[in-house]
């Protein structure tokens, strides 16, 4: 199922392989970056070969891409993971590098956020961080999630072998959300 949401700035929908030139030059260009942050971001994941899986996977996974309603410029890469068990998701994002400080991220998580609660019925949505990536704690505290709690040692850096502290969050009431247009 293709998920197809606008926001005010923004629209958030699957991705298709037209899309695969676009998401890839903005991986290439921010990889060093992703690299001290996103636990699948190592060797491999960087190459054309692994866009192609992403886009494959994309309606079974709910990978999602943002692009800029104005120009469909790419802005960033998100999704709603389902978990076994529970009907519950985990979000995450990756943004362009010239994406970055202008609210993107949080707007394109709001929206699939509300998505999951909605259209897929979630009864939980988690995310978290990795120690020292301030962007998307606040990210996530701008959200209104709730912390569960911190695994030590929880990653290690491929790019440098740093160990890093990973933060949980879990919401289960999108009423905490800050208040925003979404339609889909």
């Amino acid at each position: 199922m293709s998920i197809y949401i606008e926001t005010p700035r923004l629209i958030v929908r699957t991705p298709v392989i037209d899309d695969l030139d676009m998401i890839q030059d903005a991986k290439t260009a921010a990889w060093n970056d992703l690299r001290l942050w996103m636990s699948w971001a190592v060797p491999g994941t960087e190459t054309v070969e692994a866009m192609h899986g992403f886009i494959a996977l994309a309606e079974e996974k709910n990978h999602l891409i943002a692009v800029t309603k104005d120009k469909e410029q790419f802005v960033l890469c998100t999704g709603a993971t389902p978990l076994t068990g529970k009907n519950s998701f985990e979000v995450g994002y990756w943004a362009a590098r010239e994406m970055r400080g202008h609210g993107y991220a949080t707007e394109a998580s709001n929206a699939v956020i509300r998505y999951a609660f909605n259209a897929l019925k979630a009864t939980e949505v988690y995310i978290c961080y990795f120690e020292g990536n301030a962007p998307s704690r606040n990210v996530i505290e701008k959200l209104g999630f709730k912390k569960t709690g911190i695994v030590p040692k929880a990653h290690t850096r491929d790019i440098d072998g740093v160990v890093l502290d990973k933060h949980e969050y879990v919401m289960r009431d999108p009423a905490a959300l800050p208040e925003m247009e979404v339609r889909w």
